[in-house]
């Protein structure tokens, strides 16, 4: 049985480093790395999305390989989501479509709804996708009848219309909704984070969670509106694409394993801490149980209350 699905977006990326380095034609996109970072905790994780026709028999074959689920991955007809992304610092980056890549909304539909045994799982992550694709996603999953846990991250880049985020209803929807901080800060620009995560969280029930990169998180508790920040594990950072779903994959793992917001928000960052320290999702490695536990431990260590 799967326990975990994601959905969202597969990417082809080439990859550009600040340091001039260049990653081709590496498997990559949302719904992957948030995958290979809920794997790292919980081996029943299933993929619902789309893989374009050229790279679709293989892509299948790698995911599979690594343990992750793939019958619920469409092939497209045309070349799929195919990405160049630019990495400008360590934290600053684009994503920019090569001129043969499938239009990305266009995807979300081929994708269609989640159905099978990826419609049975304990816990879903919403990868990044269109706005509207997102919350419809939200929408029906939450009226699965056995209530399971979701999870939503958003992208605010310029080929979806982030706007479309900023009423907040949508997370009637969701048990953790988990944003950049600069995601935070160009859609609803609040005067503070942590006043913003509180609000919401009393107001909607969800637990807020902000990536802050190579500062961790901030987590805020729904209903208590209680705030915890939860640092980063200090990895050897080889390539940062990808970081944020890998926490979300941890994240959306430590829920279904009963733990709370701020267990799985460390799970989330030792998650993404293997991401960083190579190219590529299906690169990453996966810890052994011993080393996955050194890692939680010194994150719990660092890990503060913060008062608001």
């Amino acid at each position: 049985m799967i326990e975990i699905t994601t959905i969202g977006w597969l990417t082809i990326d080439d990859i550009v480093l600040t340091n001039g380095t260049c990653k081709l034609g590496s498997r990559g996109g949302g719904a992957l790395y948030s995958a290979v970072g809920a794997h790292m905790w919980n081996p029943k994780v299933g993929i619902h999305s789309v893989a374009g026709r050229p790279y679709y028999e293989e892509t299948l074959s790698q995911i599979e390989a690594r343990g992750i689920d793939a019958t619920s991955i469409v092939r497209s007809e045309g070349n799929g989501l195919e990405l160049w992304l630019l990495h400008e610092s360590e934290i600053h980056k684009q994503q920019v479509p090569k001129l043969s890549s499938s239009n990305a909304l266009g995807l979300d539909t081929e994708r269609g709804p989640v159905r099978g045994p990826n419609a049975e799982a304990k816990g879903f992550h919403l990868a990044p996708q269109g706005p509207e694709s997102g919350v419809a996603n939200a929408r029906q999953i939450a009226a699965f009848p056995q209530k399971p846990i979701v999870t939503m991250d958003i992208l605010a880049d310029g080929f979806v219309n982030a706007s479309l985020y900023r009423d907040l209803d949508f997370l009637e929807h969701l048990t953790a909704f988990l944003p950049s901080e600069m995601e935070i800060a160009r859609i609803w620009r609040p005067n503070s984070i942590e006043g913003w995560l509180k609000e919401n969280a009393v107001r909607h029930r969800c637990h807020m969670v902000a990536k802050l990169g190579e500062r961790g998180a901030l987590v805020c508790e729904a209903a208590t509106g209680v705030l915890t920040h939860v640092p980063a594990f200090p990895a050897t950072v080889i390539d940062t694409t990808g970081a944020g779903d890998g926490f979300c994959g941890g994240f959306v793992a430590g829920l279904v394993a009963g733990e709370s917001p701020v267990t799985a928000a460390a799970m989330g960052t030792v998650s993404a801490s293997y991401v960083v320290e190579t190219y590529g999702a299906l690169e990453t490695c996966i810890p052994t149980d011993d080393q996955r536990k050194a890692r939680l431990d010194h994150v719990r260590a660092g890990t503060r209350a913060i008062s608001y």
